[in-house]
């Protein structure tokens, strides 16, 4: 009778020891794609640059996103060009289970009549998450400005922030003023790694932004963040930067961002992605869910 109960026992314990651990679901939030034969080209890449001046397009992304279980990607325009906004919807339409969102960029007509019709269009299409903003508008940040971030937000989509064109400060009056916008930013806020401590004015802007509970911090471009290039590849030269980011913004508005194929000029994607996974998993699994696949999910809106 116990060798009976023992058995059964057995039956019901043992499947659960032989469960692998559920492989991690990575949501790439950060990756350009673009074509050197696109009318306005891509002004920010030098001709000389050897790694980036040429055509990143889907034939050569997707093996390397499927190399790094990569399961799905929201694409970020490279440029500012208004028809590039249609094209990254139509270059990965192919792919749609891996494309999952498109940020676009409408830095050039946000403040503009021209924003309403242009952004409803593009809506049309559900995977276009959102947009980012990176030079400054023709009309600064005035009323018409706030009025199509707030048509923006009514919308349910969401607003990417380069900071360059916009400082950390910018950015936390317009969380302020339209609190129903999801904003996100990105790389770190624009931070510039030299190896020295943090400027305390960058750790106090960076703090007042994340008071915000619209606004999310995109753990991206490690490597592009470093003055010196090739940048450093071992985790405690980013530590001060990623404790802050941590600190501020918590395990629940941090997003995973490679920054593909910038991420090249140091090193290839598994080695960006190693880099962030050695700092995040040491926090947990749940933590490393959080910001590889749910906290896109839920700030993106996708499916």
């Amino acid at each position: 009778m116990k060798r009976l109960k023992l058995a059964a026992l057995m039956i019901v314990i043992l499947p659960t020891w032989l469960i692998a651990e559920e492989p991690l679901q990575i949501i790439d939030t950060h990756v350009h794609l673009y074509s050197l034969a696109r009318p306005e080209g891509i002004g920010w890449i030098k001709k000389d640059d050897k790694v980036l001046y040429a055509d990143h397009l889907p034939a050569v992304h997707e093996p390397i996103a499927k190399a790094n279980g990569v399961t799905g990607v929201v694409l970020v325009q490279a440029g500012q060009s208004l028809p590039d906004n249609q094209w990254n919807l139509d270059v990965t339409a192919h792919n749609k289970k891996l494309y999952r969102g498109v940020v676009g960029n409408l830095s050039m007509v946000i403040g503009t009549d021209e924003f309403k019709p242009l952004f409803e269009k593009l809506c049309e299409d559900p995977r276009y998450v959102g947009y980012r903003i990176s030079g400054r508008p023709k009309n600064e940040i005035n009323d018409a400005f706030y009025r199509d971030l707030k048509l923006t937000a009514t919308a349910g989509k969401s607003l990417d922030i380069l900071l360059g064109g916009y400082t950390l400060k910018e950015a936390a009056i317009i969380a302020n003023k339209v609190p129903d916008l999801r904003i996100i930013i990105d790389h770190f806020g624009g931070v510039q790694l030299d190896g020295n401590p943090l400027t305390p004015e960058y750790v106090a802007d960076f703090r007042a932004v994340s008071k915000s509970p619209n606004v999310y911090c995109k753990v991206s471009a490690l490597y592009g963040r470093v003055k010196q290039q090739p940048a450093p590849k071992e985790l405690s030269f980013y530590k001060p930067v990623l404790d802050l980011a941590f600190e501020c913004f918590g395990e629940d508005r941090l997003i995973y961002g490679s920054d593909w194929p910038v991420t090249q000029t140091t090193g290839d994607y598994a080695s960006v992605l190693k880099l962030t996974r050695s700092y995040f998993d040491e926090k947990g699994a749940s933590v490393s869910k959080k910001l590889f696949s749910e906290n896109a999910i839920r700030f993106y809106a996708i499916k």
